[in-house]
């Protein structure tokens, strides 16, 4: 369905007549969800309270009347955050190397998670805390962060068709010469060490594509795209390339060069589902990574 979002309202566009369910499915709202909204009267349709499987036709405008959010209970942390983007719906971070998304259940209170939570604090934003992906501790850029609940289903989903996409700088043991490949290789978990992941014919697809951006000889600079988003797919790929990420002490060797393994998120685009405008997220690389180069 064509719709048009803006902060809690909705304006429909598309010229096919339809009712508030099929909304409600098309994003993404569980069964148990779309129960809540209308046994809450929380739904309204051009300002009177809507009933279920009401009929909705284009230029209505359908108000979500959210309920007040519950906090996360995670401790804040108020290290101010590099932010890459904000707007009513998303909070795009860079997340420095060394740093945990979320609490591992040792270290609860110096994640990005917990500097979300205190900047959530200090703008009076009610919102819990809801990352949409994660980076590996080592690895630094870019986290994408739904600030309102309500549309976080859709944007998992648009996360897990790729409509989110995400590419990468990375910075790779050893000389490549080819400008560019797509590596296919299926990823499954290795049965020897529960931390990694391994190339394997009965694991799930995996699909990266790798470009040269230059060669140093002792290492090379690449740049990686995610078709899929399997644990470590970056790090398997590249290891099962023979080129690991240069000082990846998990899927290659440690490196004097620099003291973590050399990846970045440094782009992330999608379809604003507000605005419908292309939105593009950069996160510059660090200069860690740069002195390297």
């Amino acid at each position: 369905m064509k719709i048009t979002m803006k902060y809690h309202s909705i304006q429909i566009q598309s010229e096919q007549d339809s009712d508030i369910d099929t909304l409600l499915q098309d994003l993404h709202q569980s069964k148990k969800a779309r129960y809540l909204l209308y046994q809450n009267k929380q739904l309204y349709l051009n300002g009177y309270l809507c009933k279920q499987n009401q009929s909705i036709t284009k230029n209505d405008e359908v108000q979500i009347h959210l309920s007040d959010e519950t906090l996360s209970s995670i401790p804040p942390d108020f290290t101010e955050l590099s932010i890459c983007y904000e707007d009513e719906l998303l909070l795009a971070v860079n997340k420095p190397s060394h740093l945990l998304v979320h609490s591992d259940g040792v270290d609860t209170s110096h994640t990005l998670c917990n500097r979300v939570q205190g900047y959530y604090l200090m703008q009076g934003i009610t919102a819990p805390v809801r990352p949409l992906h994660r980076l590996d501790k080592e690895t630094s850029g870019i986290v994408l962060f739904c600030k309102i609940p309500f549309f976080q289903p859709l944007l998992d989903h648009m996360m897990k068709e790729k409509q989110i996409q995400r590419e990468y700088e990375a910075i790779v043991e050893g000389s490549i010469h080819q400008k560019k490949q797509t590596i296919t290789y299926p990823i499954a978990r290795d049965r020897h060490d529960a931390r990694k992941m391994r190339v394997s014919a009965t694991g799930k697809h995996a699909k990266t594509t790798i470009t040269l951006q230059k060669n140093y000889g002792a290492y090379s600079w690449i740049h990686a795209r995610l078709f899929t988003g399997r644990t470590h797919q970056i790090r398997v790929h590249l290891a099962a390339l023979k080129h690991p990420l240069l000082s990846d002490s998990l899927y290659g060797t440690p490196s004097d060069k620099i003291h973590r393994l050399a990846l970045h998120a440094s782009l992330l685009t999608l379809q604003h589902p507000f605005t419908n405008k292309n939105i593009q997220v950069t996160c510059e690389m660090p200069l860690d990574m740069k002195d390297l180069l």
